[in-house]
């Protein structure tokens, strides 16, 4: 397979501890946000990419040269991505992009960096409208962040407060559970049960009794 220059051809020939590639933003809008990050933890699930949350329609772009490898509604026989186009780039990297709403690339078609490859939808597994971005280099998943910059930048706080659990080289490991923060006026099972429970009645009661107490005595007053 050959890249968009003709005379080069995809070959794995970075070191493969020290990634050189560096990748183009993927979309074009100003409101294009990081939602989520790659390694945050979803359930028991680290996040396999990156997340930029951008209206539907939004121009999607090829992040590097290379060639078109996949495009398709169903990525590997499964539905979650909904319409996808991978691309395999120089130096053993590849690039993912998920969610889309339409394609506009085929298997087999060769792109530049910058190149309009689709637009970004909410298909597949998706709670929104965003692309999701993954990044591989040798086969294996990395951090997109270390081929793109500014990602910090432009995320939203909710992204930032359950940021990615990736070791420093960003393989894809967690080192620490992610514990979502208590919701602000919830309480425990026990508190539910002072306040509604067994205790709640207690309290309904003995304002009862107080409230009878007065009638007793008026009606022993006539006798």
């Amino acid at each position: 397979m050959s890249t968009s220059a003709g005379s080069r051809t995809l070959a794995a020939s970075a070191a493969p501890d020290k990634p050189k590639s560096k990748w183009l933003w993927p979309l074009e809008s100003a409101k294009a946000r990081v939602s989520s990050f790659f390694g945050a933890l979803r359930g028991r699930r680290a996040h396999g990419g990156v997340d930029i949350s951008t209206p539907v329609g939004t121009p999607v772009k090829a992040t590097d040269g290379g060639v078109v490898v996949a495009s398709t509604n169903r990525y590997e026989g499964d539905k979650k991505y909904g319409e996808v186009v991978v691309i395999e780039h120089m130096n053993g990297f590849k690039s993912l992009y998920a969610h889309l709403n339409t394609r506009d690339v085929k298997v087999g078609d060769e792109v530049v960096a910058g190149q309009s490859i689709g637009q970004s939808g909410k298909t597949g597994h998706s709670t929104g409208p965003h692309l999701h971005l993954e990044a591989f280099y040798n086969g294996a998943r990395t951090d997109p962040k270390n081929l793109l910059a500014g990602l910090e930048e432009s995320a939203l706080p909710s992204a930032l407060n359950a940021k990615q659990y990736t070791s420093t080289d960003g393989s894809f490991v967690t080192k620490a559970p992610y514990v979502a923060p208590a919701k602000a006026g919830k309480s425990s099972k026990s508190g539910k049960t002072a306040k509604g429970g067994k205790a709640g009645k207690a309290s309904s009661s003995q304002k009862h009794i107080k409230n009878r107490a007065p009638k007793s005595s008026k009606k022993s007053g006539r006798k």
